[in-house]
């Protein structure tokens, strides 16, 4: 019902005008007559203005109240309409008729008091009030302030009214722009993540087909059975890869995969627990659910078919992960592998160690580089071609692997070896929980 009225704001004020007619003026028809009935059309009349020409509306009670004034003796119960006049100018924009209200406020009081006690009737009212001028004039600053004090009030009120719903107005704005700021960070960060994504499917497997057609291609005139092999893992990655791609992409175009699902549905999570963190789940569980921890040894497999010399070793109780903390272990990893193979050397070797704890697993890989860059022959099978280049070590995928830790509470530390042997170390940690229902 209320929602009827407040879409139609003229009919409403209209008919908020003909009540307070209809109340005001009957009541002052039984006592006044037709001059007071008359008075409160023009009192009521302002009613119906209030809202869309508060302006207007006050210069009608003016015009009412200046009238009565001259005709009526006394105050009239139409006269409460005057507030609601004044109380109007306050609610207004215009800067202007907000003034004009208070104005009205303090010259409407004074010549209300004015009207009442200095140009009292000599009998009926005027019989009680002093007649010495010194009593009269106290009587008339007492009803002067009295009935300014009383507009006043109700000007302050709409006043107040009107700069509360300019703060609510304006923190409902300053909502609106926080929440498409957030989208749009939610927007570059899932961005960013995606990217983050292509960089590590398309590094490792250009790695790997780099490191084997460099391989096959050294050892073709020795070996011709290494140049299948290569082909084969060449295909196999190749193919894997881009699987993936294709996957990825598929989140970009369809709105409603399932995939895209997933992500969205991380943001929204977002919203209430971390937008980053809510991201990484999205693109953990929407993304990429195809790797795991689980298929680390179809990594291993694949980066020794490249030709490096990969040794696991894992130490207390696999658990369970949730899909983004999964996914992100097994980036590190692979990006770990990759490098290695891009930037070990021939005769490299790592080391992955998994150390499974009660709350976060710690995991890493540590290459171990030949000291002279001809300790392997380049024309055995699987060879690594040397790619010894410090700057790579600074690349995207190491930033990448903080990224995708830093969602996740974890941590990732890279650098040379501390004993002194040639080599790089990436040691990571990651806290995590079981998922519902394990």
């Amino acid at each position: 019902m209320w929602t009827w009225f407040e879409t139609r704001p003229r009919l409403t004020d209209a008919a908020i005008a003909v009540a307070a007619f209809v109340l005001f003026g009957t009541a002052d028809f039984v006592r006044d007559g037709v001059a007071g009935m008359l008075i409160d059309i023009v009192l009521a009349l302002s009613l119906a203005f209030w809202r869309r020409l508060p302006g207007l509306g006050l210069a009608i009670a003016w015009l009412g109240a200046l009238v009565q004034v001259a005709t009526v003796d006394g105050l009239l119960a139409g006269d409460i309409l005057i507030l609601a006049a004044v109380f109007a100018t306050g609610l207004a924009e215009s800067r202007a008729v907000r003034w004009a209200g208070l104005a009205s406020s303090l010259v409407g009081g004074g010549i209300a008091g004015a009207r009442l006690i200095l140009f009292a009737p000599s009998n009926g009212d005027g019989a009680l009030l002093p007649t010495d001028s010194f009593g009269r004039g106290v009587y008339f600053v007492l009803a002067s302030g009295i009935t300014a004090a009383a507009l006043a009030l109700f000007w302050a009120l709409g006043l107040l009214v009107r700069n509360r719903r300019a703060a609510s107005i304006q923190r409902t704005e300053h909502d609106r722009e926080r929440i498409l700021a957030e989208a749009r960070l939610t927007e570059e960060r899932e961005r960013a993540l995606l990217s983050r994504e292509m960089h590590d499917l398309i590094g490792h497997a250009l790695a790997v087909v780099i490191a084997q057609s460099d391989g096959a291609r050294y050892a073709k005139a020795t070996n011709p059975e290494a140049e299948t092999t290569a082909l084969a893992t060449i295909n196999r990655t190749a193919r894997s890869a881009l699987d993936d791609v294709h996957e990825l992409l598929s989140v970009l175009r369809e709105p409603g995969d399932p995939t895209t699902t997933g992500v969205r549905a991380g943001i929204r999570a977002g919203v209430g627990t971390g937008i980053s963190t809510g991201i990484g789940t999205g693109i953990g569980t929407g993304i990429s659910t195809r790797v795991s921890t689980g298929d680390l040894d179809l990594l291993v497999s694949t980066v020794r078919e490249a030709g490096l010399d990969v040794v696991v070793s894992e130490t207390g109780i696999r658990m369970p992960l949730t899909a983004a903390h999964d996914l992100a272990m097994f980036r590190v990893l692979q990006e770990s592998l990759t490098n290695a193979i891009k930037h070990g050397g021939r005769g490299s070797s790592a080391a992955v160690r998994l150390d499974w704890g009660s709350d976060e697993v710690r995991f890493g890989v540590t290459t171990t580089e030949p000291r002279h860059a001809g300790d392997r022959d380049a024309g055995a099978p699987g060879a690594l071609p040397h790619r010894r280049g410090g700057a790579a070590l600074f690349g995207q995928g190491l930033i990448g692997m903080r990224e995708r830790m830093r969602l996740l509470d974890g941590t990732v530390e890279t650098g040379p070896r501390a004993d002194g042997t040639p080599g790089f170390r990436v040691d990571a940690r990651l806290p995590y929980s079981t998922p519902e229902g394990e």
